[in-house]
């Protein structure tokens, strides 16, 4: 039961941190209108507050999964830890992006450096969680690509409506120009993440794990097929302002971020019950 509830607690807390940290890096390069920017503001805002709540929801599941005993031994292993390192690095990103405030150029950049610190707590906490500083430097690139794309579907989904047609047209194609070059960096950091877990992997290849991470790669497969095949289709019809494109691409956006939360539910699966690294991970 307690290992169900890390699950999902882990799917929010991926999801809150790709939220809050994407929203900034969305708005850095999409740019778009002021209220755009106001909107990317409150995606930051509430997904820096779940990051929060859920890391320390986690910190405490985490407790009871080491047997419940809140002793020295327990919490130096939890918080005096690499799990600690990752906990304090999804406190202290989240804390400074929710006391970030300003829209001038000194306050923007500041909000990038913050909305980086999250994400860098993948490096201890996730697929790269018992690797090298290779692994976990790849893992950042990953998870930093995986955050603008999250980022920019919010943006691109408020924006979604026939009213702000006007707006939603440039917002289209700057982030399709971007995408090519950000997709294409999560998947081949993601690849090479994949290729060096397996490689480093003291489980064989039929483990619980690979098999899981098989499951993943189709997962995310799918959802980049989906991507591509809207990235044809819609950005000429909006280029011509076309109005009617308008409701399809707001129906792909929800699918694109539904899949997204499958491919996180599968990566907190696989971090909570599987690891490459030993047998067990709690």
């Amino acid at each position: 039961m307690l290992d169900i509830l890390a699950s999902i607690i882990t799917t929010l807390l991926y999801a809150a941190i790709l939220s809050c940290s994407g929203a900034v890096f969305a708005q850095a390069t999409l740019r778009g209108s002021a209220d755009i920017s106001r909107f990317s503001l409150q995606v930051m805002r509430r997904g820096a507050l779940l990051t929060i709540a859920a890391a320390l929801v986690s910190a405490v599941i985490l407790i009871y999964r080491l047997g419940g005993s809140f002793n020295g031994v327990t919490l130096t292993a939890v918080f005096l830890s690499i799990s600690g390192a990752a906990l304090s690095l999804q406190l202290g990103g989240a804390f400074l992006l929710l006391t970030s405030f300003g829209d001038d150029r000194f306050a923007r950049i500041m909000r990038l450096v913050n909305a980086i610190v999250p994400i860098l707590s993948f490096a201890f906490h996730g697929h790269a969680s018992g690797g090298d500083l290779g692994e976990s430097g790849v893992a950042v690139i990953h998870l930093s690509a995986a955050a603008w794309w999250v980022g920019s579907l919010w943006l691109l989904y408020y924006a979604c409506l026939p009213e702000r047609l006007a707006e939603l047209v440039p917002l289209v194609l700057r982030f399709s120009a971007i995408a090519v070059k950000i997709v294409g960096v999560l998947l081949m950091a993601g690849l090479i993440l994949a290729i060096l877990l397996i490689s480093t992997s003291a489980t064989p290849l039929t483990s619980s794990y690979v098999q899981i991470l098989a499951i993943k790669i189709i997962a995310v497969a799918i959802t980049m097929c989906l991507a591509i095949y809207n990235k044809f289709r819609l950005p000429p019809r909006l280029a011509r302002y076309d109005a009617t494109a308008v409701g399809p691409l707001r129906a792909m956006i929800r699918n694109e971020m539904l899949l997204i939360t499958v491919v996180l539910l599968i990566t907190a699966i696989l971090t909570t019950y599987t690891t490459p690294f030993v047998e067990y991970n709690v």
